[in-house]
């Protein structure tokens, strides 16, 4: 089961690795826009697609009960040693169709949960059903080790494969402590939602007025911010450390456990962990490292340009929710066939929820109902950027229409290769921007080629910060915030002296950590397509093809975007090289050059 999140940034996919103790069954989120502290509200719209209350893309939610699936374990477990095949495969899938229930069932109840966040009954369902997921998942993948240790086991290789059987033979049960510790963490995760948001009705009293996010962000703030800066910023840093102070405690608790689990797999840390376990890295930790050397020489002069021509660039009209749907199932034609099925494909099934009530969980994510081969689209409404936003989450529900089922158990999904389907069909729908934007098109362009560049930038902020912390878990809260203060300076002198605050509203750093550089790769691979687009369309959408016909289950980045064409980070000036264009793209000076030595 898989989500996939956005900036809240969240494909949190985490990949079922069958050498992890920990096996996470792609259980993701995948939030794929940028976390943004308060989402404005769309008036009049209602909320279209599936009535989550009723099922999710044709199934229904139901309270799982695993005693059926325990006694076919203990009757498969008896099985395993003895020379029976046929009954050994018999019962293997069986218990493997089970674990695609539980999978299904814990993505359609997060569904319903994401709708409404206060309900305590999808709260803790999908609290349940995750802890069932992993405890079902950790026996059966147990049993079929002893399977591949057995007199069945040629056998049984002929049946899973020789990948699957492999993964298999190398798996460890989870101890009660590790068992423990993912539950604990899961836990931690959904208290981060909760404090986020209830952080909207957080206020800050300044000349005896009570302030919220939702005024300091509105008309109310823009005017405070002209008469009055420092009271602006004052405010707008005092709510933000009210949600710090609350939200910074779980993550210290989340570090520790992390740091845990990746010792006991024998990870120096769990930045290291991660990248070899949950993400399936083919890059090394030098080559991220001078991945942010090389994007801080670039990310300056984007945000030069950011401060210089934020003014300027205009408003983007407000769609209605009809409007979203039907521009994307026009345009979506245009591009290519694959698009065009999708798009019919989410109307007229209802694969989508769209919306502002409240209670709706902040952001965007995609995950895919496995019972029924359906991808879904969960999303907030959030005013401007809705249609940019919603081309994201398309480009993964493109990619889960036409990528190859994996194995639940043993499959390793590349998420950094994940984010390219999505990042880079928001780039071909540029192209279209003067039909669907009309006057605004060129703010819609730089708007999204900004955000693709700010991929690049804020994966490295987010991944050096984490990294640090990773490699010292006993930092304090207030260290951290200097830290993220420190570090996000280097990559934008702006934001010199800023207190170090916001890092709290990245959901992806509580809940898939170390997943943040997939969006700078992957962005890297999106802005090239969208730079061939402007060229020559035919081939861009070609590459953008080939890139979900190679797949993210069981591939690495590095090797996929050099089978399609495109430039990989690692080799000498590729950044500079890839960014350029988008930067001239997004600048209002005509003749926009940078010397990018310093």
């Amino acid at each position: 089961m898989e989500h996939i999140e956005t900036n809240h940034k969240n494909k949190h996919r985490h990949a079922a690795g069958a050498t992890r103790r920990t096996i996470l069954i792609s259980a993701a989120l995948l939030f794929a826009f940028a976390c943004a502290f308060v989402f404005t509200g769309c008036g009049d719209d209602k909320p279209v697609g599936a009535d989550v209350s009723k099922g999710v893309a044709g199934v229904a939610y139901y309270h799982y009960d695993p005693a059926d699936f325990n006694g076919k374990c203990d009757k498969l477990e008896e099985l395993a040693a003895g020379e029976d095949a046929d009954a050994i495969i018999k019962t293997y899938d069986e218990l493997y169709a089970e674990c695609e229930e539980l999978e299904t069932l814990y993505s359609v109840v997060y569904v319903m949960y994401a709708a409404d966040v206060t309900n305590d009954y999808y709260s803790d369902e999908q609290l349940y059903s995750y802890d069932k997921l992993q405890k079902c998942s950790d026996r059966l993948c147990g049993i079929c080790r002893q399977i591949t240790e057995g007199p069945c086991a040629e056998q049984f290789k002929k049946h899973v494969g020789d990948d699957a059987f492999r993964e298999f033979a190398e798996y460890e049960v989870m101890t009660k402590r590790e068992k423990k510790l993912v539950k604990e963490e899961k836990k931690l995760v959904d208290e981060y939602y909760n404090i986020i948001d209830a952080s909207d009705k957080d206020t800050y009293k300044y000349k005896g007025k009570e302030w919220t996010f939702e005024m300091i962000s509105g008309e109310a703030g823009e005017e405070l911010s002209i008469s009055d800066y420092d009271g602006y910023v004052e405010i707008y840093d005092g709510l933000l450390k009210k949600t710090n102070d609350k939200a910074g405690p779980i993550y210290l608790k989340l570090v520790k456990i992390r740091s845990e689990l990746a010792d006991i797999e024998g990870y120096d840390n769990f930045a290291a962990y991660a990248d070899e376990e949950e993400y399936c890295r083919d890059y090394t930790e030098d080559d991220i490292e001078q991945l942010h050397k090389d994007v801080k020489k670039i990310s300056q002069p984007y945000f030069d340009n950011y401060y210089s021509s934020a003014e300027s660039d205009g408003v983007l009209p407000h769609m209605s929710t009809k409007k979203l749907l039907s521009n994307l199932q026009k345009y979506s034609a245009l591009v290519d066939d694959m698009a065009s099925d999708s798009a019919q494909q989410m109307i007229d099934e209802n694969l989508i929820s769209i919306g502002d009530e409240d209670g709706r969980q902040d952001g965007a994510f995609t995950t895919y109902i496995r019972k029924t081969n359906r991808p879904f689209i969960s999303m907030t409404l959030d005013g401007q950027r809705d249609f940019i936003v919603l081309s994201h989450e398309f480009g993964h529900f493109v990619e889960y229409n036409n990528e190859t089922p994996d194995n639940i158990l043993t499959d390793k999904d590349n998420i950094d290769l994940a984010e390219i389907a999505s990042n880079g069909f928001e780039g071909l729908l540029t192209n279209y921007y003067d039909d669907i934007f009309k006057s605004s098109a060129e703010t819609a362009r730089k708007d999204t080629i900004g955000e693709l560049l700010e991929n690049v930038i804020d994966g490295c902020v987010e991944d050096e910060f984490q990294r640090a912390i990773y490699k010292n878990p006993e930092m304090t809260l207030d260290e951290m915030n200097e830290l993220y203060s420190d570090i996000y300076a280097e990559y934008n002198s702006w934001a010199e002296g800023d207190p170090g605050y916001s890092w709290v509203y990245i959901g992806h750093t509580f809940e898939s950590p170390m997943y943040y550089i997939s969006y700078t790769v992957s962005a890297l691979a999106a802005l090239q397509i969208w730079n061939q687009s402007n060229k020559n369309f035919d081939k861009a959408v070609n590459t953008w093809e080939k890139i979900i016909a190679e797949g993210t289950y069981n591939q690495t980045y590095l090797d996929v975007i050099g089978k399609c064409g495109l430039i990989k980070f690692t080799e000498k000036g590729a950044v500079k090289k890839i960014c350029k264009p988008a930067l001239k793209a997004t600048s209002n000076e005509l003749d926009f050059d940078y010397d990018f030595t310093n």
